[in-house]
C-alpha cells in the first residue's frame, strides 16, 4: 500500500489475508487517502490507516462501511474478518496458528471474535465442577443478600441481568454464584464472556463447545437461521446445561438474539455495563461502609484496616466501589502509605487513582479507563454532552428541564440524553430527577467539564431555568440543589445572575410556596445586602417584603413586622402601601399587640379609600379578618368577611371570595358554637344547683359535643368522660353505650371494654 509501511503485516495467514484484500481494494479505486476514506465512513484518518496497516484490528461494522465504499464484497471481507479473529484469540489462548491458507477461503463452520481494541475475547466455556478461578473473588463480601435474591430468581429458570459501573463486581458475583450452583449439585453451566462480539460469532462458537462437549455423536448445529437457535437449545438441554452466564454484555442485539437460543428451563445471568431489557435487573453499585473497610483490609494485606475511622474515610472518598478499593489497597501495601495520606492522592478525583506499576489487566489500569471505556461506547450523541453539563452543575442531580437550558435543547432531546446515561449505568431516574453515579459525576468534574466558563454557563443555564419554570414551582423544587449552588456561586462571580435568580423565585410566588428553607433564606439576605445600595428600590422592596413573609410563617412576628416596615417605604404604589400596611396589623395581632393592629388596620383602610383602592380595602378586609379569628372576635369576623364577599363580589375576583366566605362560615359556626357552649354551661349550672345527675350527665355530652366541634380536643374528652361515668352510676346502659361508640369513632377511647 503506497505512502505506508506494511511491517506489521504477519508474514502468512488469514490476518494477512484480509490486509491484503483490503490493499487490493484500495488499489483498484485509486488509493484515495485515509481522511477521504475516514470521512466518507465517519471515522478518524488514524483509525483508518490503523486498520490498513495491522496495527488494529477491525470490527464487523467499520469493516462492512470501508469495503462497501471501495466497492468490494462486505460478505466475503467478513468471512476473511472471522477467520484472523480466530486466529489472533487462538494466538492469546497459546494455540498454534493455522496453516496459511492459498487464497481467501470461507469461513470454518464457528469463530470466535475480538472487540474493536484487542483487548478482549470471547470466551464460550462449560463448567461441570466449580472451576471458575480466573472470575471469581479470592474474597467476596457484601453481596450475599444479592447473592440470595439472584439464585432464588435463578431457581425459577428466570433471566436476570446484573448491571452497574465497570469494576463494580459484576463479573466476580456471577461467577460466584455460577460455581455455587454446580457446588449444589445442579448440574453445568456454560460461561461466556460477550464483549461487543456480534451474535453470529458468538452462537457459532456456543455451537462449537456444545458439539465438543456432546462428543462425535452430536448432530451439528445447522449454520443459520431459526433452526440454529433450535439446535443451540437442544444442545443445551441434551449437555444438562441448567444455567447460562452471559458475561460483559455490550452488544444489546447479539445479547437479543442469544437469549431466544435459550431453551425453557435454562436460567440465564446476565452481565453488563447497560442496562439492558432483562426480566429482572439488580444494579451493583458500591459496598456497604462496613464491608467496603473489609475489602480494603483485604487488598492492603492488613487486617487492622477493617477499623479504622480513617480507612473508612478514604473507601468513602472512593465511593466505596469495589475495584477502586482494591486499587486503593494495592497502594497502601505498595508505597507504605496510610489511609489519611491516599486521600490526600484523591483529593476529589477518585477516578484517577491507578493501579501500581500499571499491574491490571488492559483496560483497567484505573477507575478512568473504566469509564473511558463505557463513555466511548455512549450510542447517544447527546449523552456525552449531558455528563459534561452535570460536570459543570452543582448537585450530582438534574431535571431535563435545566438539561435543556443547559444544552440549548428541547425538552424530548435533554430526556433522551438522560434516558442514554441510565442504559449505561451512569444514572438512575428518581421522581422525575437523574441522580448521576457519585463516581461519575467526579469523572465528569474533572475530564468532560466544559474549559473556560464552564460554571458561568451553568449559572447562565440555572438563570434561564429559574426563568422559564417560574410558574411551575414543582419542577423547580426538584432541582433546587442545582438552584441554590448556582446562586451562592453567582454572588461572587456573577452579582447580576445572582440577584436575577433570586428575584424570579421572589416574584413567582416560589418563596411563599416552597422558600422558607435555611439555604434559600440565607440567599435571600444575601440578596438584602447586595441591593440595600442599589437603585433599584422596587427589587428590594419586593425581597423585604418576601423575607416578612417567611419570618410570619415562622413565627416570628416581631421580625416579620420589621422586615415589613423596611419595605413599606420603597413600595412602589400606593396600593402596595396599603397592603404592607395590612400585613404590618396581622403581624403585630399574631404578636399579640392589638391595639397597634388596629391603629395599622384603620391606616391601611384610610389610605385605600384615600385612593379610591377597593383591591387595596379588599386585601386589607381579609388581613383584618385573620387578626379578630386570632382573638376569637368571631362578630367581628363576620362583619369583615360579609363586607369582604360583597367587595370581592364587585370585584369579580372569585378566588378573594371563596376565602371570605370560608371564613364567614367559620365565624358563622364558631359564634352558633359559642352561644350553644353559653346556653349549656347555663344548663350546667342548673343542674349542679339541683344536683340533679341525670341532666348533669346529658349537660356534658352536649358540652363535649361543642368542645369537639371547636377541636378543643382535651376539653371535650373530658366531658364525653363525664358523661360516660355519670351514665354507667346512673345505670342508663343505653345512653352510656351510645357515648362509649362516640368517643371511640372520634379517637377518645381506644381502650377495649
Amino acid at each position: 500500500m503506497a505512502g505506508f509501511s506494511k511491517h506489521r503485516w504477519p508474514a502468512d495467514g488469514p490476518e494477512r489475508a484480509l490486509l491484503e484484500c483490503l490493499d487490493e481494494l484500495h488499489r483498484a479505486h485509486g488509493q484515495p487517502s485515509m481522511a477521504r476514506i475516514g470521512k466518507a465512513v465517519g471515522l478518524a484518518a488514524g483509525t483508518v490507516s490503523a486498520f490498513f496497516t495491522g496495527a488494529r484490528p477491525i470490527g464487523p461494522e467499520r469493516l462492512a462501511a470501508v469495503v462497501g465504499y471501495l466497492g468490494g464484497d462486505p460478505a466475503h471481507a467478513e468471512r476473511l474478518r472471522r477467520a484472523a479473529a480466530t486466529v489472533r484469540n487462538d494466538r492469546r489462548a497459546g494455540l498454534p496458528a493455522p496453516a496459511a491458507p492459498p487464497g481467501p477461503r470461507p469461513s470454518p463452520g464457528w469463530t470466535a471474535a475480538s472487540a474493536d481494541d484487542g483487548t478482549t475475547r470471547l470466551d464460550v466455556i462449560l463448567f461441570d465442577t466449580a472451576a471458575n478461578r480466573l472470575n471469581r473473588p479470592e474474597l467476596m463480601v457484601g453481596r450475599q443478600h444479592l447473592i440470595t435474591t439472584v439464585t432464588a430468581w435463578l431457581d425459577t429458570g428466570a433471566r436476570v441481568l446484573l448491571h452497574g459501573l465497570g469494576g463494580a463486581g459484576k463479573t466476580a458475583i456471577a461467577a460466584t454464584i455460577a460455581d455455587r450452583y454446580v457446588d449444589a449439585g445442579r448440574g453445568p453451566y456454560v460461561w461466556m464472556r460477550l464483549g461487543n462480539a456480534d451474535a453470529d460469532v458468538v452462537l457459532d462458537r456456543l455451537a462449537s463447545c456444545l458439539e465438543a462437549a456432546l462428543g462425535a455423536g452430536a448432530e451439528p448445529v445447522p449454520p443459520g437461521g431459526d433452526v440454529r437457535l433450535l439446535s443451540i437449545g437442544r444442545h443445551l438441554s441434551e449437555a444438562a446445561v441448567r444455567l447460562c452466564v452471559l458475561d460483559d454484555v455490550g452488544n444489546a442485539a447479539a445479547l437479543h438474539t442469544i437469549l431466544r437460543a435459550m431453551p425453557a428451563g435454562v436460567a440465564v445471568l446476565v452481565t453488563s455495563r447497560l442496562k439492558l431489557g432483562v426480566d429482572h435487573q439488580v444494579e451493583v453499585d458500591g459496598l456497604d461502609p462496613a464491608e467496603a473497610v473489609r475489602l480494603l483490609a483485604h487488598h492492603a494485606h492488613d487486617d487492622g484496616y477493617a477499623t479504622r475511622p480513617d480507612a473508612a474515610a478514604l473507601c468513602g472518598d472512593l465511593r466505596n466501589h469495589p475495584y477502586l478499593i482494591e486499587i486503593a489497597g494495592h497502594r497502601l501495601r505498595q508505597y507504605g502509605l496510610t489511609p489519611g495520606e491516599l486521600r490526600r492522592d484523591v483529593d476529589g478525583s477518585p477516578h484517577d487513582l491507578e493501579m501500581p506499576a500499571g499491574f491490571a489487566a488492559p483496560g483497567r489500569e484505573s477507575g478512568r479507563r473504566l469509564l473511558d471505556t463505557t463513555i466511548g461506547a455512549l450510542p447517544h450523541a447527546d449523552g456525552r454532552a449531558a455528563l459534561a453539563a452535570v460536570g459543570a452543575l452543582f448537585s450530582g442531580t438534574v431535571t431535563p428541564e435545566l438539561l435543556a437550558c443547559c444544552l440549548g435543547a428541547g425538552l424530548g432531546r435533554a430526556r433522551a440524553a438522560l434516558n442514554a446515561l441510565v442504559d449505561v449505568s451512569f444514572a438512575k431516574r428518581s421522581a422525575g430527577v437523574y441522580v448521576i453515579h457519585d463516581l461519575t459525576v467526579s469523572y465528569a468534574r474533572t475530564v468532560l467539564r466544559p474549559a473556560g466558563d464552564g460554571t458561568g454557563s451553568a449559572i447562565r443555564a440555572v438563570r434561564d431555568f429559574v426563568s422559564a419554570y417560574a410558574a411551575d414551582h414543582e419542577v423547580i423544587a426538584r432541582d433546587l440543589d442545582n438552584v441554590v449552588a448556582a446562586a451562592d456561586r453567582a454572588r461572587h462571580d456573577a452579582v447580576e445572575d445572582f440577584v436575577a435568580i433570586v428575584r424570579t423565585l421572589a416574584a413567582s410566588g416560589y418563596l411563599d410556596t416552597h422558600g422558607h428553607t435555611l439555604a434559600l433564606l440565607r440567599l435571600l439576605d444575601t440578596a438584602l445586602e447586595v441591593l440595600r445600595d442599589s437603585p433599584d428600590g422596587e427589587a428590594l422592596h419586593l425581597l423585604l417584603s418576601k423575607r416578612g413573609n417567611a419570618s410570619f410563617n415562622q413565627g416570628d412576628f416581631a421580625e416579620a413586622v420589621g422586615f415589613y416596615r423596611q419595605a413599606l417605604p420603597l413600595a412602589p404604589t400606593a396600593q402596595r402601601r396599603v397592603i404592607m400596611l395590612s400585613v404590618i396589623a396581622k403581624a403585630l395581632a399574631e404578636a399579640g399587640r392589638h391595639g397597634p393592629a388596629e391603629e395599622t388596620f384603620d391606616q391601611a383602610y384610610a389610605l385605600a379609600a384615600a385612593e379610591a383602592d377597593d383591591v387595596g380595602t379588599m386585601r386589607t378586609l381579609e388581613a383584618h379578618s385573620v387578626a379578630a379569628f386570632r382573638r376569637r372576635d368571631f362578630a367581628r369576623v363576620r362583619d369583615l368577611t360579609e363586607r369582604g364577599v360583597q367587595l370581592s363580589r364587585a370585584l369579580g375576583d372569585r378566588a378573594a371570595e371563596a376565602i371570605f366566605l370560608n371564613n364567614l362560615g367559620s365565624a358563622t359556626f364558631e359564634l352558633g358554637v359559642e352561644t350553644a357552649i353559653r346556653y349549656h354551661q347555663e344548663a350546667m349550672a342548673i343542674a349542679v344547683d339541683t344536683s340533679n345527675e341525670h341532666i348533669l350527665a346529658l349537660t356534658h355530652r352536649c358540652i363535649g359535643a361543642d368542645f369537639h366541634a371547636q377541636e378543643r380536643f382535651d376539653e371535650a374528652q373530658r366531658n364525653f368522660g363525664e358523661a360516660l361515668r355519670l351514665y354507667g352510676r346512673l345505670g342508663q346502659a343505653q345512653r352510656e353505650a351510645t357515648v362509649r361508640r362516640l368517643m371511640r369513632r372520634f379517637g377518645y377511647l381506644t381502650q377495649p371494654d
